[in-house]
């Protein structure tokens, strides 16, 4: 298997606007989405950059992991790894939530080291739910 790379994911510029135009998809069609954020925080909280290889872990467990109508790429690019679950039922939101957090940790576990796995923060979330958080003033 091919080692994937950053290449794999989308600049933050252009997943930024991957997630504006599946916010304006989601106001006209009413199908709803998601948004995944893996980041890594220091001792004290603070949302600090992935080394390079635990960024590609990332990517690779992202991409490997998500369906291929999903987008994966940088929210902050350097900070945050993201990826939009598109067209997510109401109803099965809380538990896709659950769920995809719970799988990508355990994917991750598998992959990292135990001191980085630590380090490692995963949310999912609408993307309204990250205003004021410290994601979204980091990017």
């Amino acid at each position: 298997m091919a080692t994937v790379t950053r290449s794999v994911a989308y600049n933050e510029k252009f997943f930024r606007y991957l997630l504006e135009n599946e916010s304006h998809r989601s106001e006209h069609s009413g199908h709803l989405y998601q948004i995944l954020l893996v980041y890594h925080t220091n001792e004290q909280g603070a949302i600090v950059p992935m080394d390079s290889d635990v960024a590609e872990s990332v990517i690779e467990a992202l991409s490997q992991n998500l369906r291929d109508t999903d987008y994966i790429g940088w929210y902050c690019d350097e900070l945050v790894v993201g990826g939009v679950l598109t067209v997510v039922r109401q109803e099965s939101m809380a538990q896709l939530s659950s769920h995809v957090q719970r799988k990508m940790a355990e994917v991750l576990q598998s992959k990292l080291p135990t001191a980085e796995n630590r380090r490692l923060q995963i949310r999912v979330c609408q993307y309204h739910e990250l205003k004021g958080t410290a994601v979204e003033r980091e990017a």
